[in-house]
């Protein structure tokens, strides 16, 4: 069990005004059978009002718009979560979570891949012993990929960032019957977000990290999850305007408070 403080921001600055800007945010750590969020605070610039809501997923997603011209926009995400790996997430499991998505689909090259799991029978090691190959194999590099970039192309080229792990990942399970989910959250340390994988196995869901390859444990804080990370993107919006440029900081700090 572990108390962790959290501090995310992102910065958006562009080169000239834009107005009637519309946009939502999945950036809420939520309550989960593993983790209790104590403090929750969210602060966004330039300050307006937001409504909060739940997606299909069962992610906190708030909605918001600023109708006046601005340069910049941010928001803030800080508080505290106690998380207990020795606990288990007994959601249900949705059958979507067994089906691929275009971002999730590998027609090739998965051969060696699915043969490090020939022979397993528990779901679990089946999913290990795949991540292990994975961590092998494939490079983590940043800037070598997009948002946009699927399972397939980021597998050919063999490198890609936690979001490229996580997706191949979650084609090689549901290629082995095995139901998987995307993650989206923090973990211990500074930088930016992370992403890994639930497989629902034993009747309940167990969360793996292939960019680490290990198990996910206390120092991980989920924020969202969903088929792929189209379903976890933490801010995206519309707005008018012609801004020649924009610039994009992103901020996140997670350190362990002593428990009490």
């Amino acid at each position: 069990m572990r108390k962790l403080r959290f501090r995310y921001e992102m910065t958006l600055r562009l080169s000239d005004d834009v107005v009637r800007h519309s946009f939502s945010l999945r950036c809420l750590p939520k309550n989960t059978g593993y983790q209790r969020i104590e403090e929750l605070f969210l602060e966004i610039d330039p300050d307006t009002a937001v409504t909060k809501t739940c997606d299909a997923f069962g992610n906190d997603v708030c909605f918001g718009y600023i109708e006046e011209p601005h340069r910049r926009f941010g928001f803030k995400v800080t508080g505290e979560a106690i998380t207990d790996s020795e606990n288990v997430d007994m959601g249900p499991l949705n059958p979507m979570y067994k089906f691929s998505t275009p971002q999730t689909t590998l027609l090739k090259g998965t051969e060696p891949y699915l043969a490090a799991a020939l022979g397993l029978h528990d779901p679990v090691q089946k999913a290990l012993a795949m991540c292990e190959r994975l961590y092998r194999r494939f490079a983590y590099i940043p800037n070598t990929t997009y948002t946009t970039t699927t399972a397939q192309q980021a597998l050919d080229q063999g490198r890609g960032v936690c979001q490229d792990y996580a997706h191949i990942m979650i084609a090689l399970c549901r290629q082995s019957d095995i139901p998987a989910r995307y993650v989206a959250g923090f973990m211990i340390g500074e930088g930016a977000t992370h992403a890994w994988l639930d497989i629902y196995a034993k009747g309940h869901w167990i969360g793996i990290d292939p960019t680490h390859n290990c198990m996910v444990d206390d120092r991980y804080i989920k924020i969202s999850e969903g088929r792929d990370a189209g379903d976890c993107i933490i801010d995206k919006g519309v707005f008018f305007g012609s801004p020649l440029e924009q610039e994009q900081q992103v901020a996140l700090k997670v350190v362990e408070l002593p428990l009490r």
